[in-house]
């Protein structure tokens, strides 16, 4: 007598078959001892537990429309109005993918790409990764970047938001200067 089972027992042993031969192997994560970064070293440390706070040092000015004497009128940034990651892989590596483990919200996200190391204080030059979708997070979810080249370092920017909490303003031109606010990360990952 057959088990019933059985039709079900051969459906799924045909169905792991068809995936090992006909998948491409998963990607794995690239350890945290083949990777590098000068200015946030926490940030590819491999611990989830550890946070790394990007600052901005730039600022926000705004003319005050109410000041008479002023020949300029608006808003203007005062150096970058983002922040930047310089991870460096210790040799050239195909790199699938990358995971960014944000806890703040981020609203814009870019990475290049660099097949050369800087060398002799001169910067490589970097190819930026083309996306359809613009790479975002809300509430601290992990946001996944395809990479699928060769990459020897990796150059996150990520485009900050005003904090409008720490304003200031000067006395007697009556200009306001808006400070950016800090981006804290986990971790990124690297994929090959």
């Amino acid at each position: 007598m057959l088990d019933r089972t059985y039709p079900l027992r051969v459906c799924v042993a045909i169905g792991v078959c068809l995936l090992m031969v006909g998948c491409a192997p998963l990607p794995k994560r690239i350890a945290a001892t083949h990777l590098s970064c000068e200015t946030y070293p926490s940030l590819v440390d491999g611990d989830l537990a550890t946070n790394s706070f990007l600052k901005v040092k730039s600022f926000v000015e705004k003319d005050n429309p109410a000041y008479r004497h002023s020949l300029r009128y608006g808003d203007w940034v005062e150096g970058k109005h983002k922040t930047e990651a310089l991870i460096q892989l210790d040799t050239l590596t195909h790199v699938a993918y990358i995971e960014v483990h944000p806890i703040s919200n981020i609203y814009r996200l870019s990475v290049e790409t660099s097949t050369a190391e800087i060398a002799h204080g001169k910067a490589p030059l970097f190819e930026p990764v083309r996306s359809h979708k613009i790479a975002r997070s809300e509430n601290g979810g992990v946001m996944r970047i395809d990479i699928d080249r060769p990459v020897r370092m990796l150059r996150v920017a990520i485009h900050v938001n005003r904090d409008l909490a720490r304003t200031t303003q000067e006395p007697l031109t009556r200009k306001t200067k808006v400070s950016f606010e800090d981006v804290v990360i986990r971790e990124i990952r690297v994929y090959q």
